[in-house]
């Protein structure tokens, strides 16, 4: 998968274990973020993807969207975060999904 090594909001130089990644597989689109907060105004405002080889949905991810736990489909769109050797992965059914989450802190928002 040809990814790039720059956030797609700020231009920061983003390392492969380090950061989030963005993909929608089934139209092998990606985009790369140094961090969450990065993601809000990007899907916002700019929403700019690229073209990345051979997406494929993450491995262990759940089948079912993080935000409301309907099962996701094959336009679903997943965001890794990129922690060492670690990928953690959640998934959504939509932009608005992915937006909505990245806006009330990801994961562990309470």
């Amino acid at each position: 998968m040809a990814k790039s090594n720059k956030c797609d909001w700020c231009g920061v130089e983003v390392l492969e274990d380090d950061g989030y990644r963005l993909i929608q597989p089934k139209r092998n689109l990606g985009a790369t973020f140094c961090r969450l907060e990065h993601v809000v105004p990007w899907l916002m405002q700019k929403d700019d993807w690229h073209i990345w080889n051979n997406v494929q949905v993450p491995e262990n991810v759940s089948p079912l969207d993080a935000r409301t736990g309907t099962e996701l489909d094959e336009d679903a769109l997943y965001l890794i975060h990129h922690r060492g050797d670690a990928r953690i992965s959640d998934g959504f059914a939509d932009k608005d999904g992915v937006l909505a989450w990245a806006k009330a802190g990801g994961r562990y928002s309470t």
